[in-house]
Parts: structure tokens; sequence; C-alpha cells
């Protein structure tokens, strides 16, 4: 008996370390896939709406215990059908099907608190509804599921449908995440320390890379804490020099549980076109050039009137200039050749009062190859006014060597396409440090243009790093759940705890590491007055003294 007990057991921990070493394998082989996501499993077709249907506005959470639902009347019964592998059917006219479960919901009374009234005072008018207390599972694993919110009649068929907006969910229960110190990987004295804010993904998986460009050499499962939404894990043996993503499994509205491999959102730097985040320490010595330490940052202007700004695009800076070597032409380098034709002008606005040279967008940018770019030879054709030479430069602007900037991608780390050797993780983060430095040395303050108001892409898209991260959270959504465009592109939602805490955080680094002395914000009307206020007393702590901001209304 006792001999057939513990060839039980055995058979147990057998099974238990093929599975487990076949999810091993499986994680590892999605860590050096080609393709960047896979679908797990997908979700149900949806029905087509009728020709003559109007959309229905999507509910909107505004804390953990209420959900607004606009144009709803409160009739019938209202239920919130769950699903963890993102399999519901929930159809107006039929009753709903391929749940796991319901909450049934309350219509709350009175008026909302004063403080969601304002912060959501752009929802529509509509019902407002409670969730019950002790609702089993809590509201924080509802979220990781797929959740629609349905008006259900005395037969059970449903009578209206909705998905859900869970922001203001999501920062209520994990209010304490925007206290968190540090997210990104931290290298510490023996091990590297992770932390990624993903609190609706199922798993989060490390992909560990021991350089740029080879397979990566393990996956290593991340633990979630549960007060806070953030994945974490300590691991030896992955220290600056090495890379890094994350595989993130979570439910993604209209697509089902899906495996996306993303870099961190919170990268200080990256290998060639920003396919896996550096590891690094921006104290390293190995990190500094020759005399950071000593340099000191231009003093504080006394006033603000006292400010004159010179606005400069890296590359066109220099890219012309025969005085520059060449292969430092269009690169952060070409600043720390104090000779060059280019230098010398910038000495002489200095002597002529120019107090700031603001740089446009030296953040990691999304629409740059970052190696082997070309720029196309434009010939000048007769006549003058002809259109062959706008119609060659077209032809080639997506994968060309030029664009502004104002495409987010990453935004704590430089930008690789100014780095002579992209692929080198280290390299960007020395020469820029030389740049700001060789501004310093020539008189002028150093100052960078920031665009926090919107991402280069949201959605299922290999660029879209937040989106894929936190479906649905950092994208701000309009009434029917389409991100919003009105800067341009797909706008973030500075309201947002985190995404504000992302912007604050940012800002900190730059003025802390690379020792920026001010800052213009692009649209900065897009990003709420409270975060700005925030984010001034934060950078004015870094600098130990006060860093202007100017800001595009």
């Amino acid at each position: 008996m006792q001999r057939s007990a513990l060839t039980l057991i055995s058979l147990f921990w057998s099974a238990h370390v093929w599975a487990t070493s076949a999810m091993d394998a499986d994680a590892l082989a999605a860590c050096n896939a080609p393709g960047f996501q896979t679908v797990l499993q997908a979700a149900p077709a949806r029905p087509a709406a009728p020709p003559d249907a109007s959309p229905t506005p999507q509910a909107v959470w505004l804390n953990r215990n209420l959900l607004q639902w606009p144009q709803a009347q409160p009739q019938g019964s209202f239920k919130l059908f769950y699903s963890g592998r993102g399999q519901l059917q929930v159809e107006v006219g039929k009753a709903a099907a391929g749940f796991d479960g319901f909450v049934t919901l309350a219509v709350a009374p009175g008026a909302l608190p004063e403080a969601l009234a304002t912060r959501f005072k752009y929802v529509k008018p509509g019902v407002v509804l409670g969730l019950p207390a002790g609702t089993q599972p809590p509201l924080a694993e509802l979220l990781r599921q797929q959740v629609l919110v349905a008006q259900v009649d005395a037969q059970g068929i449903v009578t209206q449908v909705a998905a859900t907006q869970l922001a203001g969910a999501l920062d209520d229960l994990y209010a304490a995440a925007g206290q968190e110190p540090q997210l990104g990987a931290t290298p510490l004295k023996a091990t590297t320390r992770f932390k990624l804010w993903a609190p609706t993904a199922h798993t989060v998986t490390l992909c560990d890379y021991p350089n740029a460009t080879a397979d990566a050499s393990r996956a290593v499962a991340l633990q979630r804490d549960a007060a806070t939404g953030i994945w974490h894990a300590e691991l030896p043996d992955a220290g600056q020099g090495h890379y890094y993503t994350y595989l993130v499994d979570a439910f993604v509205p209209g697509v089902g549980l899906v495996r996306n491999r993303v870099t961190d959102p919170y990268s200080v730097s990256l290998n060639a076109d920003s396919k896996r985040s550096y590891i690094a320490d921006l104290n390293s010595p190995a990190l500094k050039p020759a005399g950071w330490d000593r340099h000191n940052r231009p003093k504080a202007l006394a006033a603000q009137v006292d400010m004159t700004v010179y606005e400069l695009h890296v590359r066109d800076f220099s890219l012309q200039d025969a005085s520059v070597p060449e292969a430092h032409r269009g690169k952060y380098l070409a600043f720390t050749h104090t000779a060059s034709n280019g230098m010398r002008h910038l000495r002489k606005l200095a002597q002529a009062g120019i107090t700031d040279v603001h740089l446009l967008p030296v953040f990691d940018l999304a629409t740059v190859p970052e190696q082997g770019c070309v720029s196309p030879t434009i010939a000048t054709p007769e006549p003058g006014d002809s259109t062959a030479p706008q119609a060659a430069t077209q032809a080639v602007a997506a994968t060309d060597c030029f664009n502004w900037g104002y495409d987010p991608f990453h935004f704590n780390a430089p930008e690789g396409s100014y780095a002579p050797d992209a692929q080198d993780g280290a390299k960007r983060v020395i020469e820029l440090r030389r740049m700001v430095m060789a501004l310093h040395t020539a008189g002028l303050r150093g100052g960078m243009d920031m665009v926090y108001n919107h991402t280069t892409a949201s959605g299922q898209v290999e660029r879209a790093v937040l989106d894929r991260t936190v479906p649905g959270y950092y994208q701000r959504l309009d009434a029917l759940g389409n991100v919003e465009r009105s800067t341009c592109c797909d706008n973030t939602a500075t309201e947002n705890l985190m995404m504000a805490k992302l912007m604050l955080d940012s800002v900190e680094l730059w003025t802390r590491h690379y020792r920026m002395d001010s800052y213009r914000f692009d649209l900065m009307a897009h990003q709420p007055r409270e975060a700005m206020v925030a984010l001034q007393k934060r950078v004015n702590q870094a600098a130990g003294q006060h860093v202007t901001l100017i800001g595009e209304g």
C-alpha cells in the first residue's frame, strides 16, 4: 500500500515536471519566434449590426464599484457576463451564451461623488450601476477576463449589450502602483530586478537574451503582486549588456486571448529598431563619458523672459557639414567636434544671447529604420516646377532616414538612428550624454521636445507597446471605444494614473540622467494641469534647480 502511494506521488510529480517543461519550451519558442503575437484562443465572430442600428456607447468604469452606461435606461435587469478565454456570445434578441458566469448589477442610488463626477464629466448621462459587495470572482479577477454588460428582460433575453472601459476601475484597484519608485529593469549587485505593470494579464514571462541578436537563453515566469498589478522577478546573470522582452498573455477585445511579445514601456535603451529592451544601470561608470560626473549643468535662468530658444534637429544639424567626420554626420557625436562649422555657429549664437538649444525629439521614435536606411537621390528635372522630386521623396518617406520625431515608441530611451551603432544599447546612451556635455561647454542649455500626448500606434500593432501591455488602458477612448486622434495620432490618456506616472517618471529620467535643462511639450493642453504641476515639482527636485517648461497649446 505504501509502495503504491509512493508510485502514485511519483507519477503525479513526473506529470507536473513534464507539463512545466512543456510550458517553458513553448515560452522560449515564443521568445524567439519571428512574429510578435500569438492568438491563444480567438474570440467568437461578432454578428453584423443591422444597417439602421445606432452604435451602442460603451459602459465606463468609474471606480471599483460603479459603472456608468450612457443612454441606458433603468429597466429590466443588468448583468455583467465574463469569460476567462474570451468566448462570450451576448447578442441582442438572444439569451447570453459562452460565459463562465455573471454578476447581477444594481442601479446605484443618488448622485455621484464630486471627484468622480468631475473626472468623468465627459461621459454622457445614463444609468449608473453598482457592483454588489463581496462579488465573486472579485473585480480584479473579472477585469483579467472578457467582460460585457447587458440589459436583460424578464425572460433572460438580452435587450442591450456593451463592452466596458476599464481605466477608472484599474486606477482605483491599483492606486498603490502609482507610488512604485522603479518600474522597468533595475540592475542590483548580484541580480537584476524586473517590474512590469500589467494588471489585466493572465501571465507574464521574461525572455532573456545574452546580446542584441542571439536567441533567448531562458524564459522566466514573473510573479504578480495583487495590490499593485505589477509582475516582478529577480534574475541572476542577467545584468548590463543583456537584452529582454516580455510575453504578456492577456485578453484583447475583439481578438481573444493573445500572447504578445513586447518590449518594456520603461526601456532605457534598446537594440536596433527597438526589437529588444537593453538592461542598463544609468549610474554605471561604463555608460558615462569622461568628465560626465564632474561637469555641471548651466544655472537656471533668472526669469522666463530671459529664455531664448533655438530649435534644432539632430540629423539636420550636421548631415551636410563637411567639417564633421562622415561617420558622425547626422549623429549625436557631431556636436562633439568643437571646430566644426555647426559648433562654431552654435557658440556664436550663445554669444549673441541664445540660451537654450531645443532638440526635436531624441527619444526612441518609430518611423526611421535604425540600420540601413537610404535617403533618396533627388534629381533636379526640367522644368523647375516639376513634381518629380516630391514624388521621389514621398515614395520612400516611410523608410528613409528622416523624420521630425513626433512618433513616440519608447519615451525613456534615446533614439538609435542618431548613433553610428544602433545595435549596441550602451553606445546611444553614452553618445547622447556627450552631446549634452558639448552643448553645455558651448554655453548653451540643452532642452528636449517632449511628445506625451500620443503614441505612434495602438491595438495589435507591433509598435503599440503600451496598448499591447495593458489593452484599452493607455489610450484615450471615445464613447464607442475608438482611440481618440485629436493630436494627429493615437492619443494617450494622461488623465489615467499610470499614463501620467509614465510621463512624470520619464521627464525625471531625462532631467536626472541626461541633465536636460528645459522642455517644450507638444500639445500640452492634452495633459491635465494637475499632472503638469506635479511634473514641474519632480523635475525641479531632480535638477536641484528650476527647470523651465514651455508648452504648445
